[in-house]
């Protein structure tokens, strides 16, 4: 799988995520300012829910852009090659499965990328599984919380 392919399908999903929370906020803070949406009566709170709903909408678009914006900024660090897994690195494990494809980043953490028929997921600094990986080299093995053990299968 090419990095630098894999970098722009994840800018490219965090802008649609990114689209949609600011279409999700803009519609919820139409409705809330709408005269269909005026209260009826004391206990009538929907006009108020959706000016909350639009709230969050919009923390979640600014949230979004920032990852878009750390990531578009540290680009060049990221698609750097590894030879083990530190922040930049797409790598795989074999957790006695199939294989599970990572990307470890600073943002954006559970966020999943369709590639080449693969699924990664974003991984970051608070995720417990890299807290066992870092470090590793393909082929090193490491022990789940469950007691499983896993091994490094790539790093790129």
């Amino acid at each position: 799988m090419n990095k630098s392919d894999f970098f722009e399908r994840l800018l490219s999903a965090l802008q649609e995520e990114l689209d949609g929370a600011v279409k999700a906020s803009r519609d919820a803070a139409e409705y809330a300012t709408n005269e269909e949406s005026r209260a009826e009566s004391q206990w009538d709170t929907q006009g108020l829910e959706a000016s909350y709903l639009a709230a969050g909408q919009a923390g979640q678009a600014r949230q979004w852009a920032v990852a878009i914006n750390d990531l578009r900024s540290r680009r060049e660090s990221l698609l750097q090659s590894k030879d083990r897994i530190a922040h930049g690195a797409l790598f795989s494990c074999d957790f006695g499965d199939a294989p599970e494809y990572f990307f470890f980043a600073g943002v954006a953490g559970g966020q999943t990328v369709d590639i080449e028929g693969i699924t990664v997921t974003v991984i970051t600094q608070q995720s417990p599984l890299i807290a066992r990986l870092r470090g590793l080299k393909v082929g090193e093995s490491f022990r789940l919380p469950n007691g499983s053990i896993g091994q490094v299968l790539t790093v790129a």
